[in-house]
């Protein structure tokens, strides 16, 4: 069972093996949903894995924006589509931190300046994990969406490899 075969010359093709990039997707956020609920864990370790699962997923899901934008939109007007979907990083950022900074506001006790600890902040990765999983059911509905266009796009490579 190969996972890369040789097209032509200097060129290699992916395999009939491979998920196409809206599964990846799909397959990236889903750990990023869990590495959020594994913060409500106030372990050390809990906090060192999420850190790593989400920083590994997110990097990831990055590199591969270009190519699902190009597959999703076409090459006409890449750069414009392309820098509106790479636009919800910094977005997505200034929202969560703000969502964040909003739920700690209102932990503090009446009459205190200073949350401290675990408790502080625990309705905010609850709030981000359902956020997450969200986006998990809109990459699920988006690979769901786009599956035949991939399963013909599929038939397509294999027949003009086969001939």
């Amino acid at each position: 069972m190969k996972e890369w075969f040789f097209c032509g010359v200097d060129q290699i093709c992916r395999s009939k093996y491979l998920p196409p990039r809206p599964a990846l997707l799909l397959l990236l956020t889903a750990p990023i949903t869990a590495a959020l609920f594994l913060l409500l864990n106030s372990s050390h370790a809990a906090l060192y894995t999420s850190t790593a699962v989400i920083g590994i997923c997110t990097g990831a899901i990055t590199s591969i924006a270009v190519s699902i934008t190009s597959e999703l939109f076409g090459s006409r007007n890449f750069a414009v589509n392309h820098n509106v979907v790479v636009a919800n990083i910094p977005v997505g950022s200034f929202c969560f931190g703000y969502l964040a900074a909003q739920v700690y506001e209102s932990e503090t006790l009446a009459g205190e300046s200073k949350c401290m600890g675990m408790s502080c902040y625990r309705r905010t990765f609850l709030v981000w994990g359902q956020l997450s999983c969200f986006g998990v059911v809109l990459a699920f509905l988006l690979y769901n969406r786009t599956r035949v266009f991939y399963g013909k796009r599929l038939k397509a490579l294999n027949s003009f490899l086969n001939h």
